[in-house]
């Protein structure tokens, strides 16, 4: 099958027409011509006078420059800078793209251990649980990642895309800074991203040996602790870093034995006998890393890194057991199965006074392991500088299991595992310097990953089995056994050129070629009635779907410069998501979903005043999608993506600061998104969702904070955060209610030593992030936690 997704040069801001992707596939000179423009852009201006001019929003350290970090001392031969301006700082402000950084003391400020701690600080960026790290997904403007799908929003670790959901919840340590980009990212990054990108680079060794060490300790029994340690093998030409990182924690969930659950009426009390904690969490990643520098050409940066981590099972309640939610859902009805509504009495009887208890006879458990081996290149040739970079990324789930009937009764068990093997090259050309007004970037991208995924539903009751599977008695496990290849190269280019050092208009382009393959069986085995090693029974024919996708896709941005600190930005964008297949379905026609693309017209303004006191980002965003990606679930064993026809999404992030004087900072940032469903026919519901509000998309989130840090060393910072409504399903009758989070930290900080009490959600605010379709159940917000952190430096 061949499907071609045409861009458009001539994209018309606030109105996309929609045009047919199914077609006979052109030329590649046909295909190309926004590429072929972009690169004679490129070449036509090879020597061009230099002029001072905005740098390239990709721009990494190279070699042995000082580094970036600005909450840390630059460094410059080995011999300690104090009191320089951040110079990435400067070349964001000067970035036509919506773009947030958090730099290491501001990581440290802010507690960020993990990925799922940055969405607090960052506008219209939210991060999506079910319930466990294995499957967490990232959203940005609306534009997100779910099961089956690629991720909308990429995580880049020091260069390297790792594009599989467990990557996505990892544990940070070793950190110099974070950046989280806004909107399309084809053309820039290697990987393609339609949501955005987080962009995390950790510590780079240097001539000067430097090392971190931190203790936390906490309510829930937890402990965690991470280092750093960098330092010089042959000055001047190889380096060594290591870093890790353990985690340990009880659970914030209870399981409940005792009198009268799960159905008891009104008027009995529970009682509880006795109670275990299943989700607590343990883990621990480490990362080993050579930086070689032979010469002033070339450097190339090995990494080797591994994570293991151990869940325990889901962290999942009955959605009807919150206070506000409960009869909500009860009287509007239930999504997947409106006729069980009735039979939820009980269950809504007895979650009056149990917001985080669970009544589960198997309390699962959830075991990942990842290792990572990457190596990128730089060398630097008279014009240009060309990079590398190169992985292979190895991730095992084995096993998540739970219990998928979330009772007392021992009825049904879910198994679920997944080997996965990707190999990544991005090999690019880019601008050597940067105050060229002519800035470029051309690379070739190839990926290909292969999975291997076995999600099984255990069936435990003898008279079910004997009734449905003939010749098998329980238990029995309904396996769906799936092979994913998917094969990626893409061409892409991002050029930029300025005019007067004031005007300067960015062209994009991106070219890219998907090859994916499913193989799918369907099968029940368990013990057999004749033979004593077990049985199996073929439920489904097996099937084989290939497909071929081409995309095209291209950006245009004008930027206008009036004074130095002040920048006004306008573009327009097209991006895509990847077609790919639902694994747990035994129809092939209902395995395939299309690319999901959108056309995006912002426009934004950056500042900063009064010597670095005063600064402003703001951003408006207009959004047509066309076959937007939902999950929807058959029953509580099949699930699929379907395409959504259209979708409309607009909204705005704002991020300012004020330093009312120097030991002082107030700061507030804030997003709203509205995701509208245009065209939505659900075709397993049979129902139409038209004019609904897009699921899984919070209406606003705001962070604001008043931080204080004196030349004593005393540190304070209180912290608001509130998040707006989500909806849960797409006929909007199950949502989470607006919920606000109060967090504080007081410390004492020197130049070796720092030591920090922290509290957050002080006020133990219950609230939900997520929500499992079909199940009932939702993901509840962490608890009021609260501890001590002493950071060393080495």
């Amino acid at each position: 099958m061949h499907q071609l997704i045409e861009n458009k040069s001539h994209l018309i801001p606030w109105h996309f027409q929609e045009k047919s992707r199914i077609q006979k596939e052109p030329t590649f000179a046909e295909h190309s011509r926004f590429f072929t423009i972009a690169l004679a852009f490129l070449l036509l201006f090879p020597t061009i006078p230099l002029l001072p001019q905005s740098i390239d929003p990709n721009r990494r350290p190279e070699g042995n420059d000082s580094n970036t970090n600005s909450g840390a001392n630059k460094q410059e031969n080995g011999i300690r800078v104090t009191g320089k301006k951040d110079q990435r700082d400067r070349e964001i402000l000067k970035t036509p793209n919506s773009i947030s950084r958090l730099n290491e003391q501001e990581i440290q400020d802010a507690g960020i251990n993990r990925t799922n701690d940055i969405d607090k600080q960052v506008p219209n960026f939210s991060i999506i649980d079910s319930g466990s790290r294995n499957f967490t997904y990232f959203n940005i403007r609306g534009m997100r990642s779910i099961a089956f799908s690629e991720p909308a929003v990429g995580l880049i670790l020091d260069g390297i895309p790792l594009n599989d959901n467990v990557a996505l919840n990892t544990e940070l340590y070793g950190l110099e800074s974070i950046e989280v980009y806004r909107g399309s990212q084809a053309t820039l990054f290697g990987k393609n991203f339609q949501g955005g990108v987080v962009e995390i680079k950790t510590k780079k060794p240097t001539n000067l040996p430097e090392g971190k060490i931190s203790l936390d300790l906490g309510n829930y029994k937890k402990q965690e602790t991470s280092v750093y340690y960098n330092a010089p093998i042959i000055y001047d030409k190889l380096y060594f870093g290591v870093a890790g990182k353990t985690t340990e924690r009880e659970g914030y969930l209870s399981n409940v034995t005792g009198f009268y659950y799960p159905n008891n009426r009104p008027y009995e009390l529970p009682v509880e006998i006795y109670k275990t904690h299943p989700d607590g969490r343990k883990g621990r990643a480490g990362r080993f890393r050579l930086y070689f520098t032979p010469n002033e050409i070339f450097e190339a940066d090995l990494q080797i890194s591994a994570e293991s981590f151990d869940d325990g099972s889901l962290n999942l309640v009955n959605y009807l057991g919150a206070k506000s939610e409960r009869e909500k859902a009860l009287l509007q009805g239930c999504v997947a199965a409106p006729s069980n509504c009735s039979k939820l009495y009980g269950t809504y009887v007895n979650r009056v006074n149990g917001d985080r208890k669970v009544y589960w006879d198997y309390e699962g458990k959830s075991n990942v392991t990842g290792n990572t081996y990457s190596l990128a290149t730089t060398t630097k040739l008279p014009y240009t500088n060309l990079k590398t970079a190169s992985a292979l990324r190895k991730m095992d789930i084995d096993p998540i299991t739970a219990d998928s009937d979330f009772s007392k009764v021992d009825q049904n068990r879910s198994i679920y595992i997944e080997k996965s093997t990707t190999f990544l090259n991005d090999i690019y050309f880019e601008s050597k310097d940067k105050h060229d007004p002519l800035q470029f970037k051309l690379g070739i991208y190839t990926s290909n990953k292969i999975s291997n995924i076995d999600q099984a539903r255990e069936h435990r009751v003898q008279l079910y089995v004997v009734n449905d599977f003939p010749g098998l008695s329980a238990p029995t496990q309904v396996k769906n056994l799936s092979r994913l290849q998917d094969r990626n190269v893409s061409f892409y280019t991002h050029n930029s050129y300025t005019f007067f050092e004031k005007f300067t208009v960015t062209l994009g382009a991106r070219l890219e070629r998907q090859e994916s393959r499913l193989s799918h069986t369907e099968q029940a085995t368990g013990v057999s009635n004749t033979n004593p090693i077990g049985g199996t029974l073929l439920l489904s024919d097996p099937y084989t779907i290939s497909n071929r996708y081409n995309y095209n896709v291209s950006r245009v941005i004008f930027d206008y410069k009036p004074i130095e600190n002040l920048m006004f930005f306008v573009g327009v964008s097209r991006g895509y998501k990847n077609a790919g297949y639902s694994t747990v379905v035994n129809v092939p026609s209902r395995a395939s979903f299309k690319p999901e693309i959108n056309d995006t017209i912002e426009a934004g303004i950056k500042s900063e005043f009064f010597k670095g006191k005063f600064g402003l980002k703001y951003t408006q965003f207009y959004t047509e999608t066309q076959d937007f990606h939902v999950i929807r679930a058959i029953n509580l064993s099949q699930y699929v993506n379907l395409n959504a026809e259209l979708v409309t999404i607009r909204g705005y992030e704002l991020e300012t600061f004020i330093k009312p004087q120097k030991d002082t900072k107030l700061g507030l940032s804030a997003g709203y998104t509205e995701g509208i469903f245009n065209r939505f026919q659900d075709t397993v519901l049979n129902r139409n969702f038209n004019g609904k509000w897009v699921h899984f998309i919070p209406k606003y989130d705001i962070v604001s904070y008043l931080q204080y840090r004196n030349d004593f060393g005393i540190f304070l910072r209180g912290e608001f955060q509130a998040v707006g409504q989500m909806y849960f399903a797409a006929d909007n009758t199950v949502y989470s209610d607006p919920y606000y989070v109060l967090n504080a930290r007081i410390g004492y900080e020197t130049d070796t030593l720092s030591a920090y009490l922290y509290m957050n959600n002080i006020t133990d605010r219950y609230y939900f992030t997520s929500y499992i379709d079909g199940t009932f159940q939702a993901v509840p917000g962490a608890p009021q936690t609260y501890g001590f952190m002493l950071t060393y430096k080495i």
